[in-house]
């Protein structure tokens, strides 16, 4: 079911002023969320083992009774963040050189520029 939603690698930074949880800062990483998480669920859990730890890596071992599969699956699980845009930008605004003057870049040009170290 594709829902408009992807997921969000862990190196991506995410702004979030309102509704947070776990953070104290509103910028942070997706990784430093989900640190946040496994350590505040770590906290508060008595049998919190190394295998725990899977639930924010490469999966926990697990079955799934999945709608539509005939029965249980064997696979793995994860915790992740995923991200839906609230419309289609074509161009953000970057800044100039001169002060109180905005450009337009394309979305695709600014992650090259990012890519390259430029911000």
């Amino acid at each position: 079911m594709d829902n408009g939603y992807t997921p969000l690698r862990d190196d991506e930074v995410l702004f979030a002023d309102r509704g947070r949880v776990l953070m104290s800062n509103p910028t942070f990483k997706v990784s430093e969320f989900l640190d946040a998480l496994a350590e505040t669920i770590h906290e508060q859990e008595d049998n919190w083992s190394e295998e725990s730890e899977d639930w924010f890596s490469d999966g926990l071992a697990c079955e799934a009774l999945r709608f539509g599969t005939g029965g249980w699956q064997r696979g793995k699980v994860r915790i992740r963040l995923e991200f839906i845009p609230d419309k289609e930008i074509g161009r953000l605004p970057e800044r100039s050189s001169a002060p109180g003057r905005l450009r337009t870049k394309p979305v695709d040009n600014l992650y090259e520029d990012l890519d390259e170290g430029k911000y």
